[in-house]
């Protein structure tokens, strides 16, 4: 669980191949989904053809996007640490991002309020950990992604928010009693803090992609900086 320079820089390269990988493995689901959502949209305009006037064509300020990535966990070094540096720790993660527009500027930039949902689950044989994510963001939009019927090729958002995180079994610290005996001592984290975010979203080869990250923001309770870095697509 806890990785070295050498170990991160793999990490890394696994990451790019490995999201690149889940883009293309997305592409024949996705490839369906936006082919029939060009068509909603384009019946949309036409007022005589009853199939146009789907929810989603009448509710443009409501938008969901999928996403998969990692969590980078950097752990402040303790006294009695198992390691005498900084922990590091990396999940896989899947989230769910529904967000709602609660102002907009014209047709291509908006104000909006949405979470960014992940879940994580590592099993091994030193440990298994599971995460779960809650973030409350606002956004602003520019572009793609302001609104659900923005058709603009490419789009960029920026916003702050809150978090709570939690991780079973991340602290793993030892410590000795009166008598010289050594003990281990497991904790979890469950931490309350600030975030930003940001990211764009594009279409890459017909797909409505959108790329995100986010990142601790200040000193959360638990003093643990968490990054996001995740890739998926736009479900609208």
């Amino acid at each position: 669980m806890h990785l070295n320079k050498k170990s991160y820089k793999l990490a890394l390269i696994g990451l790019i191949f490995w999201l690149n990988q889940a883009a293309n493995a997305q592409s024949t689901d996705l490839d369906r989904y936006t082919s029939s959502k060009g068509t909603r949209k384009a019946k949309a305009m036409n007022s005589e053809n009853e199939e146009g006037d789907t929810w989603a064509s009448r509710h443009p300020e409501f938008m969901q996007e999928l996403t998969t990535g990692l969590y980078w966990y950097q752990i402040p070094t303790v006294p009695n640490d198992v390691l005498p540096m900084s922990s590091q720790i990396f999940l896989q993660g899947f989230n769910y991002v529904p967000r709602y527009a609660l102002w907009k500027g014209g047709d291509i930039v908006s104000l909006t309020a949405g979470s960014n949902v992940g879940f994580a689950l590592q099993i091994s044989n030193i440990g298994s950990l599971f995460m779960v994510n809650v973030p409350l963001n606002f956004e602003l939009n520019l572009g793609r992604g302001s609104m659900a019927d923005n058709d603009d090729p490419v789009g960029v958002y920026a916003g702050l928010g809150v978090e709570y995180n939690f991780v079973n079994n991340l602290f793993l610290d030892t410590y000795e009693d009166v008598n010289g005996n050594t003990y281990q001592k497991v904790s979890d984290l469950n931490q309350f803090g600030l975030q930003w975010t940001g990211g764009i979203r594009a279409k890459f080869q017909g797909r409505p992609m959108v790329v995100r990250i986010s990142r601790t923001l200040g000193t959360p309770s638990q003093k643990v900086a968490i990054t996001h870095l995740g890739l998926g697509i736009s479900m609208f």
